[in-house]
Protein backbone atom coordinates (compact mmCIF):
# COMPACT_ATOMS: atom_id res chain seq x y z
CA UNK A 1 0.00 0.00 0.00
CA UNK A 2 1.25 3.35 -0.80
CA UNK A 3 1.77 6.64 0.74
CA UNK A 4 -1.42 9.16 -0.32
CA UNK A 5 -0.33 12.71 -0.47
CA UNK A 6 -1.87 16.25 -1.58
CA UNK A 7 0.28 16.18 -4.35
CA UNK A 8 -0.92 12.62 -5.13
CA UNK A 9 -4.77 14.10 -5.20
CA UNK A 10 -3.82 16.82 -6.82
CA UNK A 11 -2.00 15.28 -9.82
CA UNK A 12 -5.30 12.39 -10.27
CA UNK A 13 -7.32 15.27 -10.42
CA UNK A 14 -5.44 16.94 -13.47
CA UNK A 15 -4.87 13.84 -15.46
CA UNK A 16 -8.31 13.81 -15.12
CA UNK A 17 -8.80 16.86 -16.76
CA UNK A 18 -6.61 15.44 -19.31
CA UNK A 19 -8.81 13.00 -19.85
CA UNK A 20 -11.98 15.16 -19.80
CA UNK A 21 -10.37 16.93 -22.85
CA UNK A 22 -9.64 13.89 -24.80
CA UNK A 23 -12.95 12.68 -23.84
CA UNK A 24 -14.94 16.57 -24.97
CA UNK A 25 -15.49 15.77 -28.68
CA UNK A 26 -16.76 12.05 -28.58
CA UNK A 27 -19.24 13.44 -25.76
CA UNK A 28 -20.65 16.16 -28.11
CA UNK A 29 -21.01 14.02 -30.83
CA UNK A 30 -23.23 11.29 -28.95
CA UNK A 31 -25.27 14.96 -27.32
CA UNK A 32 -26.21 15.89 -30.47
CA UNK A 33 -26.11 12.69 -32.83
CA UNK A 34 -26.57 9.98 -30.71
CA UNK A 35 -23.48 9.26 -32.44
CA UNK A 36 -21.13 7.15 -30.78
CA UNK A 37 -17.65 7.92 -32.31
CA UNK A 38 -15.23 4.92 -32.81
CA UNK A 39 -13.02 7.04 -34.36
CA UNK A 40 -12.58 9.24 -32.01
CA UNK A 41 -9.37 7.62 -30.41
CA UNK A 42 -7.60 7.56 -33.87
CA UNK A 43 -8.54 11.24 -34.68
CA UNK A 44 -6.66 11.57 -31.05
CA UNK A 45 -3.73 10.23 -32.22
CA UNK A 46 -3.63 11.52 -35.77
CA UNK A 47 -3.90 15.11 -34.64
CA UNK A 48 -0.48 14.05 -32.23
CA UNK A 49 1.19 12.34 -35.49
CA UNK A 50 0.46 15.59 -37.77
CA UNK A 51 1.07 17.99 -34.95
CA UNK A 52 4.66 16.17 -34.82
CA UNK A 53 5.23 16.68 -38.29
CA UNK A 54 4.24 20.37 -38.29
CA UNK A 55 6.47 20.80 -35.39
CA UNK A 56 9.54 18.83 -37.02
CA UNK A 57 9.39 21.29 -40.56
CA UNK A 58 8.74 24.31 -38.37
CA UNK A 59 10.10 24.26 -34.62
CA UNK A 60 7.32 25.33 -33.26
CA UNK A 61 5.50 25.22 -30.40
CA UNK A 62 3.39 21.94 -30.54
CA UNK A 63 0.39 24.04 -28.29
CA UNK A 64 0.92 26.93 -31.12
CA UNK A 65 1.05 24.06 -33.85
CA UNK A 66 -1.85 22.17 -32.77
CA UNK A 67 -4.02 25.09 -33.87
CA UNK A 68 -3.65 24.72 -37.47
CA UNK A 69 -3.70 21.21 -37.19
CA UNK A 70 -6.97 21.29 -35.37
CA UNK A 71 -8.39 22.98 -38.19
CA UNK A 72 -7.00 20.30 -40.80
CA UNK A 73 -8.39 17.38 -38.84
CA UNK A 74 -11.89 19.77 -39.38
CA UNK A 75 -11.80 20.17 -42.41
CA UNK A 76 -11.11 16.20 -42.87
CA UNK A 77 -13.88 15.49 -40.48
CA UNK A 78 -16.56 17.50 -41.91
CA UNK A 79 -16.90 15.27 -45.18
CA UNK A 80 -16.64 12.08 -43.71
CA UNK A 81 -19.93 13.15 -41.39
CA UNK A 82 -21.53 14.44 -44.16
CA UNK A 83 -21.09 12.03 -47.24
CA UNK A 84 -20.79 9.29 -44.87
CA UNK A 85 -22.11 8.72 -40.93
CA UNK A 86 -24.95 11.15 -41.74
CA UNK A 87 -26.76 9.29 -44.80
CA UNK A 88 -26.21 5.80 -42.75
CA UNK A 89 -28.00 6.90 -39.81
CA UNK A 90 -31.22 6.61 -41.18
CA UNK A 91 -30.35 3.07 -41.65
CA UNK A 92 -30.23 1.93 -37.51
CA UNK A 93 -27.98 2.69 -35.06
CA UNK A 94 -25.70 -0.25 -36.32
CA UNK A 95 -25.20 1.55 -39.72
CA UNK A 96 -23.03 4.81 -38.21
CA UNK A 97 -21.39 2.97 -35.39
CA UNK A 98 -19.98 0.68 -37.75
CA UNK A 99 -18.94 3.38 -40.41
CA UNK A 100 -17.40 5.21 -37.94
CA UNK A 101 -15.28 1.71 -36.91
CA UNK A 102 -14.15 1.37 -40.20
CA UNK A 103 -12.71 5.03 -40.46
CA UNK A 104 -11.30 4.55 -37.38
CA UNK A 105 -9.49 1.29 -38.49
CA UNK A 106 -8.37 3.39 -41.81
CA UNK A 107 -6.61 6.02 -39.99
CA UNK A 108 -5.02 3.66 -37.44
CA UNK A 109 -3.92 1.12 -40.20
CA UNK A 110 -2.46 4.54 -42.64
CA UNK A 111 -0.53 5.83 -39.27
CA UNK A 112 1.25 2.49 -39.16
CA UNK A 113 2.32 2.58 -42.82
CA UNK A 114 3.55 6.03 -42.88
CA UNK A 115 4.37 5.81 -39.53
CA UNK A 116 5.30 2.67 -37.54
CA UNK A 117 4.20 1.21 -34.33
CA UNK A 118 7.34 3.29 -32.29
CA UNK A 119 5.68 5.42 -29.65
CA UNK A 120 5.80 9.00 -30.49
CA UNK A 121 5.97 12.43 -28.14
CA UNK A 122 6.09 15.50 -28.10
CA UNK A 123 9.02 17.98 -26.74
CA UNK A 124 8.34 21.32 -25.11
CA UNK A 125 10.32 23.16 -22.01
CA UNK A 126 7.10 23.06 -19.94
CA UNK A 127 6.51 19.36 -20.70
CA UNK A 128 8.36 17.44 -17.91
CA UNK A 129 7.99 20.87 -15.55
CA UNK A 130 6.73 21.25 -12.55
CA UNK A 131 4.85 24.19 -10.56
CA UNK A 132 5.03 24.72 -6.94
CA UNK A 133 1.94 25.90 -5.68
CA UNK A 134 2.52 27.85 -2.38
CA UNK A 135 4.60 25.32 -1.12
CA UNK A 136 1.81 23.19 -0.99
CA UNK A 137 1.97 20.77 -3.51
CA UNK A 138 3.10 20.14 -6.93
CA UNK A 139 1.29 20.09 -10.44
CA UNK A 140 2.52 18.42 -13.23
CA UNK A 141 2.73 21.90 -15.75
CA UNK A 142 1.10 19.44 -18.91
CA UNK A 143 -1.67 18.19 -17.15
CA UNK A 144 -2.58 21.56 -15.82
CA UNK A 145 -2.79 23.15 -19.36
CA UNK A 146 -4.65 19.77 -20.34
CA UNK A 147 -7.45 20.16 -17.22
CA UNK A 148 -7.52 24.55 -18.41
CA UNK A 149 -8.24 23.98 -21.69
CA UNK A 150 -10.55 21.29 -21.36
CA UNK A 151 -12.43 23.91 -18.50
CA UNK A 152 -12.27 26.48 -21.43
CA UNK A 153 -13.22 24.21 -24.12
CA UNK A 154 -16.81 23.39 -21.94
CA UNK A 155 -17.49 27.15 -21.12
CA UNK A 156 -17.10 28.15 -25.26
CA UNK A 157 -19.14 25.14 -26.08
CA UNK A 158 -21.89 25.63 -23.73
CA UNK A 159 -22.45 29.03 -24.45
CA UNK A 160 -21.97 28.62 -28.34
CA UNK A 161 -24.75 25.91 -28.08
CA UNK A 162 -26.71 27.80 -25.31
CA UNK A 163 -26.39 31.16 -26.97
CA UNK A 164 -25.80 31.75 -30.69
CA UNK A 165 -28.29 31.03 -33.78
CA UNK A 166 -25.84 27.65 -34.29
CA UNK A 167 -26.59 26.90 -30.86
CA UNK A 168 -30.19 27.03 -31.07
CA UNK A 169 -29.71 24.78 -34.66
CA UNK A 170 -27.76 22.48 -32.58
CA UNK A 171 -30.46 21.87 -30.58
CA UNK A 172 -33.28 21.80 -33.21
CA UNK A 173 -31.64 19.05 -34.88
CA UNK A 174 -30.37 17.13 -32.26
CA UNK A 175 -33.99 17.19 -30.47
CA UNK A 176 -35.87 16.65 -33.61
CA UNK A 177 -33.78 16.57 -36.96
CA UNK A 178 -36.96 16.13 -39.13
CA UNK A 179 -38.89 19.45 -38.01
CA UNK A 180 -35.51 20.62 -38.27
CA UNK A 181 -35.38 20.61 -41.68
CA UNK A 182 -38.71 21.77 -42.18
CA UNK A 183 -38.43 25.03 -40.38
CA UNK A 184 -35.16 25.62 -42.82
CA UNK A 185 -32.16 24.16 -41.15
CA UNK A 186 -29.66 22.24 -42.67
CA UNK A 187 -29.77 19.33 -40.47
CA UNK A 188 -26.53 17.81 -42.83
CA UNK A 189 -25.08 21.03 -42.24
CA UNK A 190 -24.92 20.92 -38.65
CA UNK A 191 -24.50 17.50 -38.48
CA UNK A 192 -20.99 17.65 -40.18
CA UNK A 193 -19.95 21.12 -38.42
CA UNK A 194 -20.48 19.42 -34.87
CA UNK A 195 -18.21 16.74 -35.93
CA UNK A 196 -15.59 19.29 -37.32
CA UNK A 197 -15.45 20.76 -33.83
CA UNK A 198 -15.49 17.37 -32.48
CA UNK A 199 -12.18 16.30 -34.37
CA UNK A 200 -10.29 19.92 -33.79
CA UNK A 201 -11.07 18.89 -29.93
CA UNK A 202 -10.14 15.74 -30.05
CA UNK A 203 -6.78 16.91 -32.15
CA UNK A 204 -5.95 19.15 -29.87
CA UNK A 205 -6.63 16.76 -26.82
CA UNK A 206 -3.96 14.19 -28.62
CA UNK A 207 -1.06 17.25 -28.28
CA UNK A 208 -1.92 17.21 -25.02
CA UNK A 209 -1.64 13.76 -24.73
CA UNK A 210 1.36 13.84 -26.60
CA UNK A 211 2.83 16.27 -24.64
CA UNK A 212 2.61 14.33 -21.49
CA UNK A 213 2.38 10.63 -22.76
CA UNK A 214 3.73 8.54 -25.15
CA UNK A 215 1.53 7.80 -28.04
CA UNK A 216 0.97 5.49 -30.90
CA UNK A 217 -1.11 4.21 -33.55
CA UNK A 218 -2.18 0.99 -31.95
CA UNK A 219 -3.60 3.08 -28.71
CA UNK A 220 -5.99 4.69 -30.48
CA UNK A 221 -8.37 2.39 -28.96
CA UNK A 222 -7.17 2.43 -25.41
CA UNK A 223 -7.81 6.50 -25.23
CA UNK A 224 -11.43 5.75 -27.02
CA UNK A 225 -11.90 3.08 -24.08
CA UNK A 226 -10.61 5.79 -21.61
CA UNK A 227 -12.64 8.43 -23.29
CA UNK A 228 -15.95 6.38 -23.60
CA UNK A 229 -15.51 5.46 -19.51
CA UNK A 230 -15.15 9.60 -18.53
CA UNK A 231 -18.58 10.56 -20.68
CA UNK A 232 -20.39 7.37 -19.51
CA UNK A 233 -19.17 8.42 -15.80
CA UNK A 234 -20.37 11.72 -16.81
CA UNK A 235 -23.20 11.13 -18.20
CA UNK A 236 -23.87 10.70 -21.82
CA UNK A 237 -24.25 14.08 -23.77
CA UNK A 238 -23.37 16.18 -20.51
CA UNK A 239 -20.22 18.38 -21.55
CA UNK A 240 -19.90 19.58 -18.21
CA UNK A 241 -20.52 16.23 -16.97
CA UNK A 242 -17.85 14.85 -19.22
CA UNK A 243 -15.38 17.38 -17.12
CA UNK A 244 -16.68 16.25 -13.81
CA UNK A 245 -16.24 12.48 -15.00
CA UNK A 246 -13.03 12.82 -15.96
CA UNK A 247 -11.64 14.31 -12.93
CA UNK A 248 -13.24 11.64 -11.34
CA UNK A 249 -11.78 9.03 -13.45
CA UNK A 250 -8.24 10.31 -12.97
CA UNK A 251 -9.00 10.56 -9.33
CA UNK A 252 -9.84 6.86 -8.72
CA UNK A 253 -7.12 5.57 -11.12
CA UNK A 254 -4.75 7.09 -8.89
CA UNK A 255 -5.73 6.12 -5.51
CA UNK A 256 -5.94 2.60 -7.20
CA UNK A 257 -2.71 2.86 -8.19
CA UNK A 258 -1.67 4.18 -5.04
CA UNK A 259 -3.37 1.39 -2.80
CA UNK A 260 -3.66 -1.11 -4.82
CA UNK A 261 -0.79 -1.18 -7.70
CA UNK A 262 0.07 0.77 -11.15
CA UNK A 263 -1.31 -2.64 -12.88
CA UNK A 264 -4.37 -2.80 -11.16
CA UNK A 265 -5.33 0.71 -12.36
CA UNK A 266 -7.65 -0.19 -15.42
CA UNK A 267 -9.07 -2.63 -12.99
CA UNK A 268 -10.56 -0.11 -10.73
CA UNK A 269 -11.55 2.85 -13.18
CA UNK A 270 -13.64 -0.17 -14.99
CA UNK A 271 -14.95 -1.67 -11.63
CA UNK A 272 -15.87 2.34 -10.44
CA UNK A 273 -17.90 2.69 -14.04
CA UNK A 274 -19.49 -0.64 -13.27
CA UNK A 275 -20.59 0.57 -9.94
CA UNK A 276 -21.58 3.72 -10.99
CA UNK A 277 -23.77 2.13 -13.87
CA UNK A 278 -25.33 -0.07 -11.34
CA UNK A 279 -26.63 2.89 -9.52
CA UNK A 280 -26.91 5.58 -11.91
CA UNK A 281 -27.38 4.11 -15.23
CA UNK A 282 -27.46 7.22 -17.12
CA UNK A 283 -23.83 8.59 -15.70
CA UNK A 284 -23.88 10.51 -12.36
CA UNK A 285 -24.46 14.16 -14.56
CA UNK A 286 -26.81 12.91 -17.22
CA UNK A 287 -28.69 15.40 -19.61
CA UNK A 288 -32.27 14.63 -21.20
CA UNK A 289 -31.53 13.36 -24.63
CA UNK A 290 -33.88 13.00 -27.71
CA UNK A 291 -35.47 9.77 -27.85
Amino acid sequence: MGNLSLDTIIQGILLGGLYSTAALGLSLVFGVMRLINLAHGQFLVLGAYLTSLLVGALGADPLLTAIPIALVMAAIAYPLQRYIFTPVMSSGEEAPITATFGIGIAVQTLLLIFFSSNPRSLSAPYATSQLDVFGLFHVRLTLLIATLVGVATVLILTFVIKKTQFGRQVQAASFDPAAAGLVGINVKHTYATVMAISAASASIGGVLIALSFAIAPPEGTGWLLRAFTVIVIGGLGSLSGTLYGGFIVGLVETLGAVFIGPEYRDLVVFGALVVILVLRPNGLFAKRVRK
